[in-house]
């Protein structure tokens, strides 16, 4: 009976941290759940779970439990022989011959293929490769597909290796299939608790570490070695759930189970007998299965409903955008193309896309660069019900690493405009493309990429919305913009930065009434309380007396420009989605970003400043601005970065009422008219200007051997 009521507190504790409260969550809290009725609301999908018999395989099955999926069948690769130890980069070979008994003990069928190939494609990136281990996944899933052809997604238990994620993605496009990677970046210590919370009873089968004695260690459970993982993660940052490859694991019972696996005989094998890091193995000679009194599904939590359709109310007149006088602009190895739209409106929406997409590419042909070569699109939208369409269309031209993307309903009488940012070839690119449903951060919710970094330095973020990761579903918290930045830091995490690393950002909000970046700017600062990942390494620029560090981190983020615009609509209904650009921590360390401002000419503005390579910001304006005094206005700032005209790679004027007349600018623009902008000044503008000198930051990063 305590089993079941353990099970079911997780399960009480399991749903609320879906709906996004903290770790610690009060019994105050816990007892109110219990009075609650979560309404199941998202789309249920059948289920193979690839299981090798470790803790993170079976714990991502209780993962998708948890959000109403249903495990159809259990599937694994399985070395040539029993116990055999496999060198593979992709899957756990020791202890696999017992997942048939796990099948059973879940009463659930089993499908296994023959780990025949190698590790023969090593690059982050994965291309069909026979004669590669990743093709006997396919086959493995093919079979499934032929046995099971309800089956819509596969679970797995990956957690930091981009190795295997993206070819388990590679793989599940192939066949139609969803990833489902519940564990994805999760913190390791507190996955690592929920796994002991939720009675997953796994014990050690492999070790491989300093630290850890094949002797002492094998055959022990992770809940009775969880103070030594910590005690070796201080010592010598052991993973505590060995993603280093410093054990493996076999799952003897969980609460699915209906049955638990008893181990009868078994020995233990050294594989080698290193001084420091020997290798053992725990090789399971005999076991039987031993029936639980009782089980429960309580583990069958929901995500928090669906929310409500909101009503819109789009403005009665639609502004004419205006065609850019500056098509496109190159400096160095970047180049930007301004607003583009169909010079034939008439045409069906789908023409339309098309005929946009191939004048961006002709655009970017005329500087030896292709649509592979983009990073960034702004997409803005007459109706947000055409999301879909012009989704099915843009993947058409993105097949593989597209760019990140931002994409808002605006009123004009266009019905599609996009702009986009391209990066030259071979300059380094870093693409963050993740397509598993996990509870990092969203899956993109069309063909673009989670976000680009650009010279190591850079990192352009797709807009981000108040989705719950794991659901998929817009919170129906009463807070969704924390939401939305907990999606931003995920994002920047896996990217080695951070929220206090943001240098600009665009908050759309669908409130008029609401200024946004009062409530941003200590989320910024607080770095939404998670840990700075880097406030161990030592910052030579930086005093040694601990409030300084503390205030040089946060100094950025109490000063980066940050713009609160309203519009009629956002993909999915949401209330708010927020757009940053920011920097990794390598950049951010070396060239200490300042923020900057100045009212000059009947101008406001508001930017971040790194000298000689980054000025990007705000410019406030009435429509009444003349155009020499605008001008005068950014040549201030850029003379202050000490940075020259033809740095500025675009500027995106976000007008309410009529398009103001720019010409004079002289640089590419995109016009967005927009429903308010809020800011002290009253402005009628709000002009986004990014000048960046990409490859000088990329030159003294290289310099300063941060590269």
């Amino acid at each position: 009976m305590l089993a079941i009521l353990a099970r079911q507190r997780f399960a009480q504790i399991f749903a609320l941290k879906l709906l996004g409260y903290p770790d610690n969550i009060p019994d105050t809290v816990v007892a109110a759940a219990k009075r609650i009725s979560f309404a199941w609301r998202t789309i249920k999908m059948k289920v193979v779970a690839l299981v090798s018999g470790g803790k993170d395989s079976i714990f991502s099955m209780m993962k998708c439990v948890s959000y109403g999926h249903s495990i159809v069948c259990l599937a694994t690769l399985q070395p040539p022989t029993v116990n055999a130890e496999v060198d593979s980069f992709m899957f756990q070979s020791i202890g696999t011959h017992i997942v048939e008994s796990i099948a059973e003990c879940m009463e659930l069928p089993w499908v296994t293929h023959t780990l025949a190939g190698g590790s023969l494609s090593t690059e982050m990136g994965y291309d069909t490769t026979e004669g590669d281990e990743v093709e006997d996944l396919f086959r493995l899933l093919q079979q499934v597909k032929q046995q099971f052809p309800d089956v819509e997604a596969v679970s797995t238990g990956a957690i930091f290796s981009n190795y295997q994620r993206t070819r388990v993605e590679h793989v599940c496009k192939r066949l139609n299939l969803t990833s489902l990677a519940y564990l994805w970046r999760r913190d390791q210590d507190a996955l690592m608790q929920e796994m002991i919370d939720a009675e997953l009873d796994s014990i050690l089968v492999k070790v491989a570490s300093m630290g850890l004695n094949p002797k002492k260690h094998l055959g022990r459970s992770i809940a009775d070695l969880y103070p030594t993982f910590l005690d070796l993660h201080e010592k010598y940052e052991f993973h505590i759930c060995g993603e280093g490859g410093e054990y493996e694991t076999l799952t003897l019972d969980c609460p699915l189970f209906k049955k638990r696996i008893v181990i009868d005989t078994a020995h233990i094998h050294i594989h080698s007998d290193d001084m420091f890091a020997p290798v053992g193995l725990y090789c399971i000679d005999s076991f039987h299965l031993e029936a639980k009194d009782e089980h429960d599904d309580v583990i069958t939590v929901v995500p928090p409903p669906a929310p409500a359709h909101l009503q819109l109310t789009p403005s009665a007149a639609t502004s004419a955008v205006p065609r850019a006088f500056t098509l496109s602009h190159q400096f160095r190895d970047q180049v930007y193309i301004s607003g583009v739209t169909c010079p034939t409106p008439t045409l069906p929406l789908p023409d339309q896309v098309h005929t946009i997409l191939t004048q961006l590419a002709t655009a970017l042909a005329t500087h030896g660069l292709t649509l592979s070569d983009v990073v960034f699109v702004h997409v803005y939208v007459q109706d947000m019900g055409t999301f879909a369409a012009v989704n099915a269309i843009f993947a058409e031209y993105f097949p593989a690493l597209p760019p990140s993307r931002s994409c808002v309903q605006v009123d004009m009488s266009d019905a599609v405009l996009m702009d986009c940012w391209a990066l030259q070839r071979p300059t380094k690119r870093e693409i963050l493309h993740i397509e598993s449903i996990s509870e990092w951060a969203p899956t993109c919710i069309g063909p673009y990429s989670q976000a680009n970094v650009l010279h190591s330095s850079l990192i352009l973020s797709a807009g981000q919305i108040p989705l719950v990761p794991g659901t998929m579903l817009l919170s129906t918290q009463p807070d969704p913009l924390h939401l939305s930045l907990s999606n931003v830091l995920g994002v920047l995490e896996a990217l080695d930065s951070n929220l206090r690393h943001v240098v600009a950002g665009i908050l759309y909000t669908l409130d008029a009434d609401v200024t946004l970046e009062a409530t941003v700017r200590p989320l910024l600062q607080s770095n939404l309380g998670r840990r700075d990942t880097y406030e161990h390494e030592d910052e030579s620029d930086e005093s040694d007396d601990e409030v300084d560090k503390l205030d040089a981190k946060v100094a950025l983020s109490k000063e980066a420009p940050l713009c609160t615009i309203t519009v009629p609509a956002l993909p999915k209904n949401a209330p708010v989605e927020v757009e940053v650009i920011a920097l990794t921590h390598k950049a951010f360390g070396l060239f200490a970003p300042r923020g900057y401002r100045l009212e000059n000419g009947g101008c406001s503005s508001e930017w971040t400043i790194v000298p000689r390579m980054l000025c990007v910001g705000f410019v406030y304006a009435k429509r009444s601005i003349d155009v020499a005094a605008l001008r005068d206005h950014v040549m201030r700032v850029l003379d202050r970065a000490n940075m020259a005209w033809k740095t500025v790679l675009h500027m995106r004027v976000h007008h309410v009422g009529a398009a103001p007349d720019l010409q004079a600018m002289d640089v590419p623009m995109t016009f967005v008219p927009v429903s308010h902008i809020s800011h002290a000044s009253k402005p009628d503008e709000a002009i986004q200007v990014i000048a960046y000198d990409g490859e000088l930051m990329e030159t003294d990063l290289w310099l300063a051997k941060k590269i």
